[in-house]
């Protein structure tokens, strides 16, 4: 198989800023590559733009489903239908370096790893740098690190489906923590995940979204380890303290 490498991008109500995460796919110095765009009933003109994509590169696939459904089961679809051998995540609102694809692929290559992540900057809506670049402090973790702490970004989580299987974001979480829960399901199938201490991606963060989505996401947290990870109470609940410690951080006092 190829180095071909499937990227998975949902789509809801994206048409501010869908454009610009796509041309940072059009910039990659790797190739070999497809993008494909699942729609999850966006009422903007994102369906549209979509559909430009697609006609301007072969590369590109657009798919429209007919019920909204939320971004697991959206990335789900994007994953069913990827024919590549490495599955890689951007969601259509972040971007990624021009070297991103070629160096974390390059990387698994010399480490004999399955699964990979980097280190990425925190953008705003403008595009402008709001935090320090969250780093990469361990270059192997393994599924008791990521139990403690999880350390990847969606957006940087690379894995290789030829050598593990097609693996897919747990929909009874509805969306949330889901991504944390799939890097524990891929840690419990490889040894580890090998992090680039380069910074090659952007994630962005929209107005008023940091506080309300911690918030939201504290019980969900909690339980996704508490009951699928089968973990002690005090270790959930532990985990999870330091989990929103360290949001509070990064989000509040690590201001660039």
């Amino acid at each position: 198989m190829s180095d071909k490498v499937s990227i998975i991008m949902p789509v809801y109500n994206s048409e501010k800023f869908i454009s610009e995460s796509v041309q940072s796919v059009l910039n990659q110095t790797h190739t070999d590559w497809e993008l494909i765009l699942i729609d999850d009933l966006s009422k903007d003109q994102s369906k549209n733009l979509m559909k430009e994509f697609a006609k301007s590169d072969k590369r590109i696939n657009a798919f429209f489903k007919k019920t909204n459904s939320g971004s697991a089961d959206t990335r789900n679809h994007g994953i069913q239908n990827a024919t590549g051998r490495y599955i890689a995540f951007l969601d259509s609102d972040d971007l990624w370096d021009s070297s991103f694809l070629k160096e974390q692929i390059q990387l698994m290559k010399d480490t004999n790893a399955a699964f990979s992540f980097s280190a990425f900057r925190v953008i705003d809506e403008n595009s402008n740098p709001i935090l320090k670049p969250q780093w990469i402090d361990k270059e192997r973790i393994d599924y008791k690190d990521s139990l403690f702490y999880n350390r990847i970004g969606l957006l940087t989580a690379m894995y290789d489906a030829q050598s593990i299987g097609k693996m897919y974001f747990d929909v009874s979480l509805k969306s949330l923590r889901d991504d944390y829960a799939l890097w524990l399901d891929i840690l419990k199938k490889t040894p580890f995940a090998v992090g680039n201490k380069k910074v090659q991606a952007s994630y962005r963060v929209r107005k008023g979204a940091v506080t309300a989505n911690k918030k939201k996401l504290i019980l969900p947290h909690y339980r996704m380890l508490r009951h699928r990870e089968k973990v002690s109470f005090f270790r959930a609940a532990f985990s999870t303290i330091v989990w929103g410690i360290f949001g509070l951080k990064k989000y509040y006092l690590d201001r660039s």
